[in-house]
């Protein structure tokens, strides 16, 4: 069967814009206009007001389904009825008679996405379900009340239920992997655009957003034999350690990286001693020469995903200091890294119970101002108690 009768069945329904129309017939203006200039919910009630951004609410939410129902009614197979849902999100953000300007499509992609997990996810036994929607659940209640802003939780709930749907239902979940990946645009956008995450003092932007490349490496230290990866992973860690010395010790190669180089590599605190990235090679390096290949593959997880989310919300919504760092920036810090506890978990890795102490310890380790730099201190320690709890 052809694809174009639900590709274009989801795009004329998704360009019907109440937004709007409804603005239009009211106000006798263009939303998108005024306001935020968006063809959304949001805009609608701050303009128009309740009744009409109830009325768009509804109908931008529930097209995209919509478009899926109608197309399977006619006898399509499910990849082309879901075809014409993300059409649906096309036709809502580029409306043909609009000079294809429209809104967002949040709304249309969020209904799509709560009527596959519908469909899919809920329909797991309930010993599986709930304690996935608690484990999401409590991170969306802890990084809300942290940040009061639907972009934010939505970078850390997204991937992480993406992840929870991989692991419950493999490659079946295309379809909600792609409303994920549109939805984090919307929300990255979003956050960009109204500066809703700050990078403050003497960090380097690039060294936060790139940190979750360095899964990676954990990765490989779970896929590759484990002599192999202490290999790779001290050559790695040598040439970072030669170049601080190297950095350190000649006056001139240490004002070419800190003041006459553009890139800025190192941080201005760095300028004198080792370099956090040297120090986080060593702590990975150290967790998977002393403990079990699983355990120190979860207590980098804790370093890596948990320390992120420390350094972004701590930085952009930490106000209660915790010692050195922020309360909001360690309540973000043991949420995800619970969190990273359950996957492992869920890949029987090791026990929740396991897991959830390591995690703690983690936290622990990050909040208090101890001697050992927490790159080292994170993982070993979290790996040191989990190590204790499986003997016991």
């Amino acid at each position: 069967m052809s694809i174009f009768v639900p590709s274009m069945i989801g795009y004329l329904l998704g360009s019907m814009l109440p937004a709007y129309f409804l603005t239009r017939l009211i106000l006798g203006i263009d939303i998108r206009s005024v306001g935020t200039f968006h063809a959304g919910t949001t805009n609608v009630f701050r303009v128009a007001g309740l009744w009409p951004a109830v009325v768009t609410a509804f109908y931008d939410t529930t097209k995209g389904i919509l478009a899926v129902q109608i197309s399977r009614a006619m006898g399509y197979l499910d990849w082309a009825s879901y075809l014409s849902g993300l059409c649906a999100v096309v036709g809502h953000v580029y409306p043909f008679y609009l000079q294809f300007r429209g809104g967002k499509g949040a709304a249309t992609t969020v209904g799509l996405l709560l009527f596959f997990l519908w469909h899919t996810w809920l329909k797991l036994p309930m010993k599986m379900l709930l304690p996935d929607l608690l484990i999401l659940l409590s991170m969306v209640l802890t990084i809300f009340w942290i940040s009061r802003k639907g972009d934010v939780v939505g970078i850390f709930v997204l991937p992480a239920l993406e992840v929870v749907l991989w692991l419950r239902m493999g490659v079946k979940i295309w379809f909600a992997e792609v409303l994920i990946g549109i939805l984090l645009y919307i929300n990255l956008k979003n956050i960009v655009e109204r500066k809703l995450i700050q990078f403050s003092g003497d960090v380097r932007k690039w060294r936060i957003l790139i940190r979750p490349v360095s899964i990676l490496l954990i990765f490989l230290g779970f896929n590759m034999g484990k002599n192999s990866f202490l290999l790779l992973t001290g050559i790695v860690l040598g040439i970072f350690f030669l170049m601080d010395v190297i950095r350190l010790m000649s006056r001139r190669v240490g004002s070419f990286f800190h003041e006459e180089m553009n890139f800025k590599l190192f941080k201005e605190v760095e300028r004198k001693k080792i370099s956090s990235m040297t120090l986080f090679l060593l702590g990975v390096l150290l967790t998977f020469l002393l403990f079990e290949k699983n355990i120190a593959v979860v207590s980098s997880c804790f370093l890596i995903l948990g320390d992120l989310s420390a350094k972004v919300i701590g930085m952009s919504f930490g106000k209660k200091k915790f010692f050195e760092k922020t309360l909001e920036g360690s309540l973000a810090h043991l949420v995800v890294s619970i969190y990273m506890a359950y996957i492992a978990y869920i890949m029987n890795l090791m026990s929740f119970h396991e897991g959830f102490v390591g995690a703690v310890t983690a936290t622990i380790c990050e909040i208090l101002p101890l001697s050992i730099d927490d790159n080292v201190s994170v993982p070993i320690f979290s790996a040191l108690t989990m190590s204790l709890w499986k003997i016991l």
